[in-house]
C-alpha cells in the first residue's frame, strides 16, 4: 500500500495488477482517494493504459513563415476512418513526436526523433510544457518542445522503415495554419496545443518577421 498526500488531498492505492504486457500495457489499478466535502471514496478499480513517456517536437521556419508537421496513417484513427467511409481521415498531422527510451531524457529523445520523423538534426530546442493527453485512462505524459529550423533543407519524406514509418513532411504557412486552427480543423490535440502556444505565446517573434 502505497500513500500520498498534498495539502488535504490523500489517495492510497491498496493494489496494482498486470493485465497486458506487450507494444503497451494494461495494469488494473485498485484505489481510493478522500472527498473534497470530507471521507474517502470507496474502492475505485480502473484499467490503466501504460503507454510510457513521449516527446512532441514543433518544428517552425520564421523566415519562411511556416510550420512543419508530419503526416502518417495512425491506428488510432483507422475505425473512425473505416466507419466514415472516408479513408484519407486514417492519416493525421501531428508536431514530431515519438517515445522516450529507456536511459534517455526528454529532451535527447526530442532531438532523436527530430532527425528520424522529419530528417533534421536540430542545433537547439525550446522546452514548451508537459501535459497528460488522456489522463482518465492513461499515465502518458508528453513532454512538448520547439525548434527554428529552415524548412527548405527538410525532405519530403521520412521515417523509419523498421519501425513502419511512411512519414510526409507538411508545411504549412503560419496563416493557414491560424486559419485552420481557428476553424477547428485540426483534430489531433498535440497539433492544436503546439500551434496555439506558436500562434499566441510566440506571437511577437513571429509578427517581427513578417
Amino acid at each position: 500500500m502505497s500513500e500520498q498526500q498534498l495539502e488535504n488531498k490523500s489517495f492510497e492505492i491498496n493494489c496494482i495488477d498486470s493485465g497486458y504486457d506487450g507494444f503497451f500495457k494494461i495494469d488494473l489499478i485498485d484505489f481510493k482517494h478522500t472527498l473534497y466535502q470530507g471521507g474517502w471514496t470507496s474502492n475505485i478499480r480502473r484499467e490503466l493504459f501504460g503507454r510510457g513517456q513521449a516527446v512532441l517536437v514543433l518544428l517552425y521556419d520564421l523566415q519562411k513563415q511556416v510550420v512543419i508537421l508530419v503526416e502518417q496513417c495512425r491506428a488510432g484513427a483507422l475505425g473512425h476512418a473505416h466507419a466514415s467511409g472516408q479513408t484519407e481521415q486514417a492519416w493525421l498531422l501531428e508536431p514530431v513526436a515519438g517515445m522516450i527510451d529507456p536511459g534517455e531524457t526528454a529532451e535527447q529523445a526530442a532531438y532523436r526523433e527530430a532527425q528520424e520523423e522529419a530528417g533534421v538534426q536540430l542545433d537547439n530546442l525550446e522546452y514548451v510544457c508537459q501535459f497528460y493527453p488522456s489522463p482518465g485512462g492513461s499515465d502518458e505524459i508528453l513532454y512538448l518542445y520547439a525548434a527554428e529550423v529552415d524548412s527548405g533543407q527538410l525532405p519530403e519524406y521520412a521515417g523509419l522503415v523498421d519501425d513502419h514509418e511512411d512519414i510526409k513532411i507538411v508545411r504549412l504557412p503560419f496563416t493557414e495554419a491560424k486559419e485552420k486552427l481557428l476553424k477547428g480543423q485540426f483534430n489531433v490535440a498535440s497539433t492544436i496545443i503546439a500551434l496555439q502556444w506558436l500562434l499566441l505565446q510566440k506571437q511577437g517573434e513571429l509578427s517581427s518577421n513578417q
